[in-house]
């Protein structure tokens, strides 16, 4: 019974986050937390960090690939095979987005244990990336202003 009023409830909680993303945040840690989440290291080339770009999408993009090829390409389901599956997939961007639209008409039969094993892949690595996420938000976050004491007097 509560399943249905969580996945209901699902998109206004993300729609507050995303207002209070906007309302707090600088425009560097908006642009870099949007490319972050649309493929794994981008937002950390955009702020410069080359070697942690390299690492998120290292690991991420090709754990998510192993879950598809597991899954026989049906492991990214939004919402209409596993409904806590596709919450867990909304962090993967554009991987999920793109995965979702072009294995839409793809279904197995029967489930198994190989498919279950995919599943849990492309759905660690799209909540992985919630790491990423709060990394790279970290990371652009402006830099207070700190005074020296060594003012000039007039």
């Amino acid at each position: 019974m509560l399943g249905p009023i969580v996945l209901q409830l699902a998109p206004f909680a993300v729609a507050a986050a995303l207002l209070w993303l906007v309302v707090s945040s600088s425009p560097l840690q908006r642009k870099a937390l949007l490319l972050a989440w649309l493929v794994p290291g981008l937002g950390h080339l955009v702020v410069g960090r080359r070697d942690r770009a390299l690492c998120f999408a290292a690991l991420l993009i090709p754990t998510f690939i192993a879950g598809l090829c597991l899954g026989s390409f049906a492991t990214v389901s939004p919402f209409d095979r596993h409904p806590v599956w596709g919450l867990a997939q909304i962090p993967g961007g554009l991987l999920t987005l793109i995965t979702a639209v072009t294995t839409q008409g793809v279904r197995i039969p029967v489930e198994d244990t190989v498919y279950a094993t995919g599943t849990l892949y492309t759905g660690a690595a799209c909540l992985l990336n919630i790491l990423a996420l709060c990394d790279v938000y970290d990371l652009a976050r402006p830099m207070p202003t700190v005074s020296t004491g060594n003012a000039q007097k007039p």
